[in-house]
């Protein structure tokens, strides 16, 4: 009956998924696309636009309070009570997301969407009665299934439980808990594909790299590359300290939310590529990044980071994997202007560092990348999370362990 249960439950976290970036994507069209071309907007729309959405974000903030969580904050709340409240907290989450997402937050979704869960999760379990152990299985089986579906990383589902035993001292994998991972997978991939049947639209998550060209000089480059990845994943971590520092000493919601929505303008007006997660411009960057400069894609990156972490220490709340694999491609496209030696080789293994220092679990990370980049580059990615986790947890005096 269990694994009945967990079949379901990928099936609703693909159709739940699936409507909700659908809708987030459609109301981001419509402020950001349809209302500059319809009233002829002067050309500084977006700092107008990153003005009103502090306003009603700090107001958000103020009135109803810090939502949506994030996904740690999530498993924190499920792990401390046995359950994740619903009841008049799902629509807060889901509006409190809505509002970030649509006025282009440089933020993702999957922050949302485990609240989101962790309410359905606790709604089954009041209802069938579930032991605490199954809840926090079927939250950890319809988390899996949600990253896999909304990034497009069919591997993510099953990562949880490889990591686990990756981490631990038995190295033995439980058969039984990986396929029960596998099957909520599938079914949430079948349910995000119904909802993509029905409301088509343009490919997202994907780096466009052409024919592969293997060079000698792209393996004298890959440790000098998995630095640079490790060194940035180290500043995103820093500027993370820093924007919450920052935060506790402004101590204003309204304040906070309104200078957060000012940089996002400001940026904006440098380049739409800082606006939203980063999972639609993947591609158009990666085709057009030989027509920019190294320095601009440095700042780029940087910013985008930046932007993230002060957004989300100043009440923007949401989720950072998106952001993060975005601008680490960015510094990876910086990296490999200055050497084009098998540029997609060298991207993969920065952001594979990067993203593994950030996020603290190789596996995860892994499988997150393994359809974002061509396949021949799989065995360099697991290697640069595996050497970057190594890394992270010697740097951090901390078990690599860390929910994502």
């Amino acid at each position: 009956m269990f694994t009945i249960y967990a079949a379901v439950l990928g099936l609703c976290v693909g159709l739940v998924s699936g409507a909700f970036l659908t809708l987030v994507n459609l109301l981001s069209q419509l402020l950001w696309e349809i209302v500059p071309v319809s009233f002829d907007l002067p050309i500084y729309y977006p700092i107008i636009f990153g003005l009103i959405g502090g306003v009603l974000v700090g107001l958000f903030q103020i009135y109803v309070g810090d939502y949506p969580k994030s996904m740690e904050d999530t498993m924190e709340e499920f792990k401390a009570t046995k359950a994740v409240k619903y009841k008049k907290k799902l629509a807060k989450n889901f509006l409190g997301a809505v509002l970030v997402l649509s006025f282009g937050a440089s933020l993702g979704p999957e922050a949302a969407l485990a609240c989101i869960l962790g309410g359905l999760v606790t709604w089954v379990g009041d209802h069938l009665k579930f032991t605490f152990a199954r809840r926090e299985e079927f939250l950890k089986l319809g988390i899996g299934a949600m990253l896999a579906t909304i990034f497009n990383a069919p591997l993510a589902g099953i990562s949880e439980p490889l990591e686990e035993e990756y981490t631990s001292k038995t190295r033995r994998l439980k058969w039984k808990k990986l396929v029960l991972y596998a099957l909520t997978t599938a079914f949430g991939l079948v349910g995000f594909s119904l909802v993509e049947q029905l409301v088509p639209k343009e490919t997202i998550f994907k780096i466009r790299i052409p024919v592969v060209d293997w060079t000698p000089q792209a393996f004298l480059l890959a440790i000098p590359a998995l630095l640079v990845g490790i060194a940035f994943g180290c500043l995103f971590l820093a500027l993370e300290t820093f924007s919450d520092k920052l935060a506790e000493k402004i101590q204003r919601p309204l304040l906070l939310a309104v200078l957060a929505g000012l940089l996002l303008g400001s940026l904006a007006m440098i380049s739409p590529y800082f606006l939203f997660s980063g999972e639609h411009d993947l591609l158009p960057l990666s085709e057009n990044y030989q027509q920019m400069t190294a320095g601009f894609l440095l700042f780029l990156a940087v910013g985008k980071i930046f932007l993230t972490n002060l957004s989300f220490a100043f009440g923007w709340r949401g989720g950072k994997i998106f952001p993060a694999i975005f601008a680490g491609a960015a510094i990876g496209f910086a990296f490999v202007n200055l050497f084009p030696y098998t540029p997609g080789l060298l991207t993969a293994i920065i952001v594979a560092a990067s993203v593994t220092v950030i996020l603290k679990q190789a596996i995860v990370t892994a499988s997150l990348l393994l359809l974002l980049f061509p396949l021949q580059f799989f065995p360099a990615i697991l290697l640069a999370c595996f050497i970057a986790q190594k890394f992270s947890a010697f740097w951090t005096k901390a078990p690599p362990e860390k929910s994502v």
